[in-house]
C-alpha cells in the first residue's frame, strides 16, 4: 500500500468520524460526540506526519 493510498483511507476515516460526531450531537450524546471529534483530530494529526509518495526518501 502506498502512502497516498493510506492517506486517502485516513481522509475517509476523518470524514466518517466527523459524520458520527454530527449524528451524536443531533441525538444529544455529548460525550460520544466529543470522542468522535477527538478521533478525527488525532487522525488529522497523524496525516501531518505521513509523507506522500512524492517526498524524497530520507536515509
Amino acid at each position: 500500500m502506498t502512502n497516498d493510498e493510506l492517506r486517502a483511507i485516513l481522509t475517509e476515516d476523518i470524514e466518517n468520524a466527523r459524520k458520527k460526531m454530527q449524528f451524536y450531537r443531533e441525538h444529544h450524546l455529548a460525550e460520544a460526540a466529543h470522542y468522535a471529534n477527538k478521533l478525527a483530530e488525532n487522525i488529522e494529526l497523524a496525516l501531518t506526519t505521513l509523507p506522500s509518495d512524492d517526498d524524497p526518501q530520507i536515509d
